[in-house]
Order: structure tokens, then sequence, then C-alpha cells
């Protein structure tokens, strides 16, 4: 993997979800003090990389954890056929860096220029032992995260091709917001295919439930990634959100 390691960082470690607490309204906040993000900061790199490079491979030694400030990146394991089968996207504020026994259970790969801190798990495990706050804030980020995955699963497993499509656009929506982008308008930063791969669909379904979504006033395809959302409320209903 070829890193750029960033000298003065301009950024802060930010991990988002939704906290555990009673009093909150479901929205997500940052979970991370200013003492918790200077004591990462403290063991942290920020580092840079092209897109399509790989941070770390499937099976390879769990050395670090990454907390995504910029950019897109995908994880992905091989079947024993061979397939590619798409397991998470991250965004800004994500995590990545799941482990068992000691080795990486998928390969993290950048879908466009990515800027993360690399935290040493050593040096994280360190501080989580004298934070337990932070312990929590990362606990939260997981069960959040494990809520999407559910959730994904359940839209996969239940839907037919356009409300996967207008799920997944809503997600994307909410979950990618790079600076300067207008309410609506979505530059997708994966594949047809990696879509495709996400929803469990063949490439010519997502052609085909985009066309329907279109047809419908719900978007407008202005490129092969590029959509602007005319009718969020229509596109809830059909996922199943309203």
């Amino acid at each position: 993997m070829n890193e750029e390691l960033i000298e003065t960082p301009r950024y802060r470690p930010s991990i988002y979800a939704a906290p555990f607490r009673k009093d909150g309204d479901g929205a997500e906040v940052e979970l991370l003090s200013k003492s918790e993000q200077d004591s990462l900061l403290e063991v942290s790199q920020l580092v840079s990389v092209r897109r399509h490079t790989v941070l770390y491979p499937e099976g390879g030694e769990a050395r670090f954890v990454y907390n995504v400030v910029s950019g897109v990146a995908e994880t992905y394991q091989l079947l024993a056929n061979g397939e590619k089968r798409i397991t998470a996207f991250l965004f800004p504020r994500d995590i990545m860096g799941l482990s068992e026994n000691g080795t990486y259970v998928a390969t993290a790969q950048s879908l466009t220029a990515v800027t993360a801190f690399r935290i040493p798990f050593d040096a994280l495990e360190a501080i989580l032992e004298r934070d337990p706050s932070l312990d929590i804030g990362l606990l939260c980020k997981l069960c959040h995260e494990l809520r999407r995955s559910q959730h994904h699963a359940i839209t996969v497993s239940k839907n037919e091709a356009p409300a996967r499509l207008a799920s997944f656009l809503l997600w994307i929506d909410h979950a990618y917001a790079p600076p300067g982008r207008i309410a609506g308008e979505l530059n997708l930063p994966m594949a047809r295919h990696d879509i495709a791969d996400y929803v469990g669909l063949s490439v010519e379904s997502v052609s085909r439930a985009l066309q329907v979504l279109e047809t419908q006033g719900m978007i407008r395809r202005k490129g092969p990634r590029f959509i602007t959302v005319l009718d969020a409320a229509k596109l809830r209903k059909l996922a199943g959100q309203a």
C-alpha cells in the first residue's frame, strides 16, 4: 500500500453514531470528547491514499484501525468461487479494521482518494484501558454499524429491486455529504457493479430499477454516477421508511 503521511493534521479524529442515552432524539452525534480526540491524536498518523488502494487485506495481520476523515472506502470478502462480496461502504467519521483472532476479516480498499487516521491496535487498547468513556463511544459506533447491517440485510432479503435501490440512495444521501454538495444531489462514489453486489442484484437489474425510479419521478439521472433526488418522500415510502 502506498500511503502518504500528512505531517500537520488539519483534522481531528471523529466518530458519529446514535448514542445509548434515553434522552437522545435518535440523531447521530459526535461521540468523542476533545480530550479523547487529543488522546487518539497522540498515537495516530494521518495518512492519505489514492483511489483503488488496498489499505489492508483479508487475512492480514490486524495492526491498525482506521478512522476515515475524507473519501469513501469499501470492505469486501472473496468467496470460494472467486466472487467478490462487498460487506460495507465506509464514509467520513466511520471506523474500519474489523478483525478476529488477530487478522482482518475483510479487505479494505479506497474507492476515492481517502484520508484517514491510522491508529495502532496496541495504542488504542492502552487508551481504552485508561478511558472507559472512549470504550463506550466505540461500543455505540459498533452497535450503530450493526443496526445498519441488520437494516441492509432485511432490505436485501425482502424488497424488490426498485425498493432496494430506493433504500440505498436514501442511505447514501444521508451518509455521504462531501463539502459543497447540494442537498439531494448525489455523486455516487462507487461503480454500478459495486452497487449491484452490495444490494444483491445484477448490474442489469440495478439499471432497470434506476429507470423505474426515474420514470416514477423519484430521481433524475444526470450521468452514470450523478443522481438528483426529486421526491424523497416517495423514495422513503417505496423503501418502507415512511
